[in-house]
């Protein structure tokens, strides 16, 4: 389920340049039901060695400027928040309109939320990235972190083993059957290096296939591909597949 959120600014609105922690920080004061926040907060869809929380977000939308690390949006921001659960997203809802949405101090009251329930209903299609997608390995020796980039078969496949472990985390079934990503467009200037909080994250925009069994298809595109979902990486949009 998706939830888009409009926000008509009374003044400009001026942000870091790395915001996404900001975004999820609205999600998760959004989740007011103790039930759920006490879940998404402290538990998560969770295997033996993973845990998720199974949303995700864009980043904002409208007219900026960037200046000094800094980036200040005029006069109308929107974002999107989709998730697998519907609780979940009714909450969110449910929370912002009733108190608005609040960047640090300054509370925004003119906001306009819409529901959807788009869902994928084909076998393949192409994912056009909204925020990128980073995966990751962490040398045993030095415990650097090793950033893939699309073309490296390991990106590939820690895609499609971060999928494998999410699916069952929420259903508590393995996948019977695999899902495939290929590098469709993307050049280097796709590649993303964003800042959370105290470390770098690298991604990558683009676009790329995915082929796979609809209702796997359709997991993905509610809960994002690759990690790192619940701190903005990993949403994407549809483009037709016709020919793919």
């Amino acid at each position: 389920m998706q939830l888009l959120i409009s926000i008509q600014l009374e003044q400009p609105l001026t942000l870091p340049i790395n915001y996404n922690h900001i975004l999820q920080g609205i999600v998760y004061h959004a989740i007011d039901e103790p039930e759920i926040a006490q879940f998404v907060h402290d538990m998560g869809y969770q295997t033996e060695t993973h845990t998720y929380k199974l949303f995700q977000f864009s980043q904002l939308q409208g007219r900026y400027r960037v200046r000094d690390k800094q980036i200040t949006f005029e006069e109308h921001v929107s974002f999107e928040v989709r998730s697998i659960n519907p609780q979940f997203v009714h909450q969110v809802k449910k929370q912002i309109d009733t108190q608005g949405i609040k960047f640090g101090q300054r509370c925004c009251t003119d906001v306009q939320t819409r529901l959807l329930d788009d869902t994928v209903e084909d076998t393949r299609i192409i994912a056009v990235m909204r925020t990128p997608i980073t995966v990751h390995d962490t040398d045993s020796g030095s415990g650097k972190t090793i950033y893939y980039n699309p073309m490296d078969m390991r990106f590939r496949e820690l895609v499609m083993e971060n999928f494998s472990r999410k699916y069952e985390a929420y259903t508590g079934i393995a996948p019977d059957a695999p899902v495939v990503i290929e590098a469709s467009a993307f050049d280097e200037r796709d590649k993303c290096v964003t800042r959370y909080k105290n470390f770098y994250i690298c991604g990558w925009r683009g676009c790329y296939i995915l082929r796979g069994k609809r209702k796997y298809l359709d997991f993905l595109y509610q809960t994002g591909l690759g990690e790192r979902n619940s701190q903005g990486f990993g949403m994407f949009d549809i483009e037709s597949a016709e020919g793919v």
